[in-house]
């Protein structure tokens, strides 16, 4: 079997790209971005100033004795007060640096997240069948929070890093000559070092990644079936796997941090080596009066303003690599192409009388990815307010059928047609509001009962909902709820049984007015004095409608203009319930077979 978290591992390289890829959601706000970059300019330049200050401090009133003491104590009070002048102003503009990166990286990140979810509802349902809700969960929800690092102060200040250490080094090297050859010499030490670390850290992190997706994915799973986990008594196996899980995910952690805590470590005492190298040097320097006393403690307070940017852009590099590794995860999804692709021509039907829409499969085949084909040419057509049955065993293909017409996937070869017009040419927007599609596999959102038949669509009004609940006699047991249809739906409709849900599904169907409804077992769970209710409302809707409908219940076939019969894919008989049961074929075989009124084998 295909590993669903393959993709979490990816052979890839510390990529740059990605902050291009960036680019467009970074763009709108880029003024709120260049202004941050301008407040970190300002505040170095009151770092450059303070040890500037002190260093003139300490040559001039300090030491000059010759002066009035009265007046080197104003000198020296007016350099405290630029030096704690300078230290509020950086203070100041910290705060506000703050307070803009954070506004923007928000901003930001609100943006990619609304696409990248926007993207998610786009892709096909295959793509969805191979990644488990809980590995794209974590795309839009860990990976994306992790991008606001990078975002918000990672690349900025990591940029700012740069050029303050650059411009330190030539503040150095104006000061003293020697001690600042001395300090770059003892830069590659750390380079190489971030060198090594760099390719074992990447690893770490993906793995990292991988492991968080994975155990993620199997929570989401666990949590969505407890009541079968209970129901066979599975908790403690259950809990042993997602220990497992758990486990590993805790061991790619523990690899990671060991990578940085020897990464900081080797840096930190490269740096404290230096430091005394400064301090045998330059004291050695002073001593022999070749370097002013202030001029040393200017000198040692800017290579405290080296350290500070070389250790952050260790650490930036810890925030930068969970980053770039989440940007990889989130854009590799963004490259997944959108489904349906986009209809070069983007067709809009014009509007018909209600159910005045015919369907046509010509010669269309269909297969799941490389697979074999599940359909064979097929070719029938749905005339309009007619009412196709498709019957057959498991596997026969059915419900792709179905999927084919809402295009919810698409035709290997062949064509499906809507009022003539391949559905491929359709606005896909035009073509869902004219095609109603309700699945076996139901589902009902946390919300109201008002917000899943009409699926949060405002322009639905309350009229047009208990007009569809009591079309498919939902509406009794709608009012009889608290609220009626301000009651609320807790998470996949667990308030209600399967019967109700599938009532709400049936009405969320109607309620659009659609010109042609596909119903994949409409009334498989339902009981028998529901599915009575819903069969009389069936014929008041399926009345001068088009329907095509899979159903294995005798009462929702017999009542079919045309019954299709599928085996493998193909079309072995065709023909009203009365020609087929004369016919004496497979048809009718399937329902002596099974002879409980379901009509499948």
């Amino acid at each position: 079997m295909s590993d669903p978290y393959a993709d979490d591992a990816p052979e890839g390289r510390f990529q740059l790209g990605f902050l291009q890829q960036l680019w467009p959601f970074v763009r709108p706000y880029r003024r709120g971005f260049l202004a941050c970059l301008l407040i970190l300019l300002l505040s170095f330049g009151l770092e450059l100033l303070g040890p500037k200050l002190l260093g003139m401090a300490i040559d001039g009133p300090m030491r000059a004795t010759a002066l009035p003491r009265d007046e080197r104590i104003t000198s020296l009070l007016w350099f405290g007060l630029g030096f704690v002048g300078t230290t509020l102003g950086g203070a100041l503009l910290g705060y506000v640096y703050g307070l803009l990166t954070a506004w923007n990286g928000q901003r930001v990140i609100r943006d990619l997240r609304r696409h990248l979810f926007d993207h998610l509802l786009s892709t096909s349902l295959a793509f969805h069948e191979k990644n488990p809700a809980g590995k794209l969960t974590t795309r839009v929800t860990s990976d994306v929070e992790n991008i606001n690092e990078l975002i918000a102060t990672g690349v900025l200040q990591s940029v700012f890093d740069l050029l303050k250490i650059l411009g330190v080094l030539i503040a150095l090297f104006f000061l003293d000559l020697e001690l600042a050859l001395f300090t770059v010499a003892t830069t590659p030490i750390v380079v190489v070092i971030s060198i090594l670390f760099r390719r074992n850290a990447q690893r770490a992190y993906r793995a990292v990644r991988g492991r968080l997706a994975l155990q993620n994915a199997y929570t989401t799973e666990l949590i969505g079936g407890v009541r079968t986990t209970r129901a066979f008594g599975r908790e403690q196996a259950t809990e042993a796997r997602y220990a497992e899980r758990n486990r590993d995910t805790a061991v790619a952690w523990r690899a990671t941090v060991l990578h940085f805590s020897v990464f900081f470590s080797l840096v930190d005492f490269a740096l404290r080596a230096t430091t005394v190298g400064l301090l045998w040097f330059g004291g050695n320097a002073v001593l022999d009066g070749t370097l002013r006393p202030g001029q040393f403690v200017e000198f040692w307070l800017y290579y405290g303003l080296l350290v500070a940017p070389v250790k952050e852009l260790g650490e930036k590099y810890n925030v930068l690599q969970a980053a770039f590794a989440s940007c990889e995860r989130v854009f590799q999804l963004l490259g997944e192409p959108r489904f349906p692709p986009p209809s070069p021509t983007g067709r809009v039907l014009p509007s018909p009388r209600r159910g005045a829409a015919k369907v046509e499969f010509d010669r269309v085949t269909f297969a799941y990815g490389f697979g074999a084909p599940v359909l064979h040419e097929l070719s029938f057509s749905a005339e309009p307010g007619q009412t196709i049955a498709i019957v057959g065993p498991t596997g026969a293909g059915k419900t792709t059928i179905l999927s084919l017409v809402a295009r919810l996937r698409e035709v290997s070869g062949g064509t499906v047609r809507l009022d003539g017009t391949d559905v491929r040419e359709l606005a896909v927007d035009d073509l869902r509001r004219r095609v109603a599609y309700v699945a076996q596999d139901l589902f009902l959102f946390t919300g109201s009962v008002l917000d899943n038949v009409r699926l949060f669509d405002p322009s639905i009004d309350e009229a047009r909902v208990w007009q569809a609940l009591e079309t498919v006699g939902a509406a009794e047991f709608v009012r009889k709820l608290p609220q009626g249809l301000a009651s609320a739906v807790e998470e996949r409709g667990g308030t209600f049984s399967q019967g109700e849900r599938q009532l709400l599904a049936f009405a969320r169907a109607l309620v659009v007015e659609p010109d042609v409804l596909v119903l994949d077992e409409a009334t498989a769970s339902i009981d028998s004095a529901s599915e009575a209710r819903l069969q009389q409302a069936l014929e008041v809707s399926l009345r001068g409608r088009t329907a095509l409908v899979v159903a294995h219940r005798l009462s929702t076939v017999r009542n079919a203009d045309r019954i299709l019969v599928l085996d493998r894919g193909r079309i072995v008989e065709a023909g009203s319930h009365r020609e087929l049961i004369a016919r004496g074929g497979a048809y009718a075989a399937m329902l002596a077979h099974v002879g409980d009124g379901r009509a499948d084998g």
